[in-house]
């Protein structure tokens, strides 16, 4: 049986080859860390012994003067015959490699010839013979001899002589001849090498760089300074620079019978060149994986992403307020299941705009967020509690639009109404309705504080007759009357809510306090602010009351005590 790619999941398993790549490319990263170690140990093993054969070259030239002298004294010591100084001297000179021969006389005294091992000539498997009559007591740095025209080496060797105290003797070698062995291994030359003295100072050197150096890590350099430090401890080992791979390896090695140290150096790159030139490789490689798996994704996932992004763009267009037509469903796998959600879900936000719009283009965008998180305000009916509702009417208005043209009343009523509208929503007023030229609007305390609330519409009835007067003057600016606006503000239980049908409704108030409202509004002048005692309860402390009477409006069966007032901070 086939898999089936009606699946979201079982498409996007080809995703799988990137977690794949990412194990490949581990894997390839510790296999190319490890085989570096593994090439850099190699080399350190070769490079060891490379140095421990030349270190044996060059001291089996260095020692033949002391094995020649050593055979002398055992014959003479075996016949009972003495040996001059300068006997010595001429069989000494015979050697090959030995420049000049000066024997120097008694030496100064000493504790002890110190006995120096030497290789038994007849192989391995035979005892070991010692230095009995000779040591090495110094040994000079190479110089130019410019009489021979070469680099010699100055050696003093300290024998016994007849008399029972020491003589000195000094041997010039030729530098060439002791080098001469390890220049004939090759790798002298190919490679970068050099034989330093115990303070690090140059005797020989194979690398150009060095032609005008005296000492080893006379200019700073961190791997010869680490050599040099080394040295002091160590008779034999390796050190590599920072980097990966490291610029520079080195391996040294000090001579046993003499103080000096040949040290052999590897650039890191040409040392790791063919597992640099594996690393590049499969870096590209990599990458051109990294290709076929992107494109592998894009084919078969391409149509995925398109649903996708039109997905994106329409809830982008739904957040703008354009809701559109529902999407296409065009399969029954995750995405189209996705998309049947979102429709479903757009249809719930058209429905619940539709309850918002109800209220909300009255209602300050702010508050109607507060109002639609209680649920309990949408439902259809409503609930019985107290709010303050405000009416607001404009004075005379009847007879100055039978004298304005019909085009001019609405342009005054819209500029009008935009004033109050601004000022009602700025202290959460709810504006219910629009009767011709009067606003009415309620001030709901939700869950507060009924006495805040009033306190908040009286100062909203301020306000709305202070912008009045900048509203006038822009009136008269355009050659258009003023207006004059009374306000009556009444507190009491009616019921909130919505109210109408399923097909249409509106968020607003019904009860007796309503009607008081508006014949209390009906009571007040031109830029007159009234009150009713239920209002005067809540906000006496908040107000200036410029004048009190009692009025007996038409269907109200008894009188009522009304305050014109202004609020305290106007």
């Amino acid at each position: 049986m086939g898999v089936s790619f009606k699946s979201l999941q079982n498409r996007m398993l080809v995703l799988l080859l990137i977690p794949v790549f990412f194990i490949i490319f581990i894997g390839g990263l510790f296999s190319y860390l490890n085989t570096r170690e593994t090439i850099i140990t190699q080399w350190e093993s070769s490079a060891t012994l490379k140095l421990q054969r030349a270190a044996h070259y060059i001291e089996m030239r260095i020692i033949k003067p002391i094995e020649l002298m050593e055979i002398l004294f055992q014959v003479a010591n075996d016949k009972q015959l003495p040996i001059s100084p300068e006997n010595l001297a001429v069989h000494i000179q015979s050697l090959e490699g030995v420049v000049s021969v000066t024997p120097l006389g008694p030496s100064r005294p000493r504790p002890g010839l110190k006995k120096y091992p030497i290789p038994n000539p007849h192989g391995p498997g035979h005892e070991m013979m010692t230095f009995r009559y000779c040591q090495i007591s110094r040994i000079s740095n190479p110089k130019f001899d410019r009489e021979l025209g070469q680099e010699t080496v100055r050696l003093m060797l300290t024998y016994p002589s007849t008399s029972g105290g020491l003589q000195d003797i000094e041997v010039e070698m030729s530098f060439d001849y002791l080098l001469k062995d390890i220049i004939a291994l090759g790798w002298w030359e190919s490679d970068m090498a050099c034989i330093v003295n115990k303070n690090g100072r140059y005797m020989a050197h194979t690398n150009m760089a060095m032609e005008n150096r005296e000492m080893l890590g006379e200019d700073g350099d961190a791997l010869e300074l680490a050599i040099l430090e080394r040295l002091k401890s160590h008779t034999v080992g390796t050190i590599a620079s920072q980097g990966n791979p490291p610029e520079m390896v080195a391996g040294f090695h000090m001579l046993d019978k003499i103080p000096w140290a040949i040290i052999l150096f590897a650039r890191g790159e040409n040392l790791l060149k063919p597992l640099i030139h594996y690393r590049n490789i499969s870096i590209a490689s990599s990458f051109i994986l990294i290709l076929i798996v992107l494109f592998l994704i894009r084919h078969h996932v391409g149509h995925i992403v398109s649903q996708v992004t039109r997905l994106s763009e329409d809830a982008r267009q739904v957040a703008a307020g354009n809701y559109g037509e529902p999407l296409p469903v065009n399969g029954r796998d995750e995405i189209g299941r996705l998309v049947e959600n979102y429709n479903e879900m757009v249809q719930g936000l058209k429905e619940r705009d539709f309850i918002r719009d109800s209220f909300g283009r009255y209602v300050d965008p702010k508050f109607a967020r507060t109002l639609l998180a209680r649920p309990d305000q949408l439902k259809l009916g409503g609930q019985r509690r107290d709010v303050v509702v405000l009416m607001s009417d404009i004075r005379g208005f009847t007879a100055l639009s039978e004298s304005l043209d019909p085009e001019v009343i609405i342009q005054l009523l819209n500029r009008y109404f935009s004033e109050m509208i601004e000022v009602i929503q700025a202290h959460n007023g709810i504006i219910v309705d629009f009767f011709g030229d009067a606003v009415l609007a309620f001030f709901d305390p939700l869950a507060g504080d009924i006495s805040q609330t009033t306190l908040t519409a009286v100062q909203c009835a301020g306000r709305m007759q202070e912008r009045m007067d900048s509203f006038n003057l822009k009136m008269n600016r355009d050659d258009l009357p003023g207006l004059g606006m009374g306000i009556g503000i009444n507190a009491g239980p009616v019921v909130v809510g919505n109210i109408g049908s399923s097909a249409r409704a509106k968020y607003g108030i019904v009860g007796s306090p309503v009607n008081l409202t508006s014949r209390i509004q009906a009571e007040a002048g031109p830029d007159e602010i009234i009150i009713s005692d239920s209002v005067f309860s809540h906000v006496k402390d908040g107000i200036h009351v410029e004048r009190t009477f009692t009025a007996s409006p038409k269907g109200i069966d008894h009188p009522l005590t009304l305050r014109v007032i202004r609020p305290a901070n106007f």
